[in-house]
């Protein structure tokens, strides 16, 4: 399609109220600018179409008109995007953490001032620590504060059983990532970033983690790239050295497990209930694991027709929920 009939499509359709060709088109012109290798201007443009698009259904828009890259072997996409909507109110973490999330975010608010002096802004990061502790949280409220749609890399879609194709489908994501601004987030990420020299991993393994590395050394785009596990001993040292932040999300403390039953009990009454003390005997549980006690303490009130939330109820779902983080831990010890 040359220049001028693209620009025919695409008045036509913005004036007929065809919002998926609209889409469609203007999709079709910044790969043109891609080829050319405008890729300042592509870049611009693809921002302005898709991260200033704040409308309902935007998030369906981006699935209709990006390619979104795919697993050659089995058709698979190797990102989901996500609109996200989370605000600072829903994530209670130590406060040197929220800071640096916040800094982060003034960075790349503020990028074009740190360019003038030759600065960028950080863009790589590695959350780590146990499940349930608000990596993923984070990560989305990053997402909503910027107003960039997150892309989750798809683990079941990356790795591949053909030789060579893991690392092909890593080059596809990076390629789809260095257009627009996003959030990218790679979760469980030590499945591919495992230790090279691990004798426990083959050639093929230790041939994707390499090419991670080259690709994230190399990469030019203006999104945010966070790798999350929860396994970081498992991680290859090299690595660690690559991401501009590192940013280690642990079990709360008391002051912080009393937030997060006051966030999540903010909306039932309660009758003698001393948060304090729950959240004594809460120690060593993560935030996801206490917001399953309370929602499984707010059901039993409503389905048994009670008025108010007791000691006793929230009593109830303490132990049972020590009891499945007894059953998870032995599981996961084999």
């Amino acid at each position: 399609m040359n220049s001028a009939e693209a620009y025919r499509k695409l008045f036509a359709a913005f004036a007929s109220g065809a919002r998926d060709e609209f889409f469609k088109v203007a999709q079709e012109i910044i790969e043109d600018e891609e080829r050319k290798h405008n890729n300042k201007l592509a870049k611009d443009l693809c921002r302005i179409l898709y991260n200033g698009n704040k409308t309902k259904n935007y998030s369906e828009r981006y699935k209709k008109a990006l390619q979104i890259p795919r697993d050659a072997e089995r058709g698979l996409p190797l990102v989901e995007i996500k609109e996200c909507k989370k605000d600072w109110s829903e994530i209670v973490v130590e406060e040197n953490i929220e800071n640096t999330l916040r800094r982060i975010i003034l960075e790349n608010q503020k990028r074009e001032v740190l360019e003038v002096s030759g600065l960028k802004p950080k863009m790589k990061l590695l959350f780590f620590g146990p499940p349930g502790c608000g990596k993923t949280l984070a990560a989305e409220v990053l997402s909503t504060v910027l107003s960039w749609p997150m892309a989750y890399v798809k683990f079941d879609g990356l790795i591949s059983s053909y030789l060579g194709e893991t690392a092909s489908n890593m080059r596809k994501i990076f390629d789809f990532i260095e257009r627009g601004q996003w959030v990218v987030f790679f979760d469980e990420f030590d499945a591919i970033g495992k230790e090279r020299d691990s004798p426990f991993e083959h050639g093929e393994m230790k041939r994707v983690v390499n090419s991670f590395l080259q690709m994230l050394d190399n990469f030019k785009g203006e999104s945010i790239i966070i790798a999350a596990t929860n396994h970081q001993h498992l991680l290859d040292p090299a690595l660690w050295r690559r991401f501009d932040e590192l940013i280690y999300f642990g079990f709360p403390d008391k002051k912080r497990r009393v937030e997060i039953f006051k966030k999540y009990l903010r909306g039932i009454r309660t009758i003698k209930v001393d948060l304090e003390y729950f959240a004594e005997k809460t120690d060593g549980m993560s935030p996801a694991d206490i917001e399953t006690i309370c929602l499984n303490a707010i059901k039993e009130v409503i389905l048994s027709d009670k008025k108010s939330l007791t000691k006793a109820v929230l009593d109830e779902y303490v132990e049972k929920q020590r009891e499945r983080i007894e059953i998870r831990n032995k599981a996961m010890r084999g």
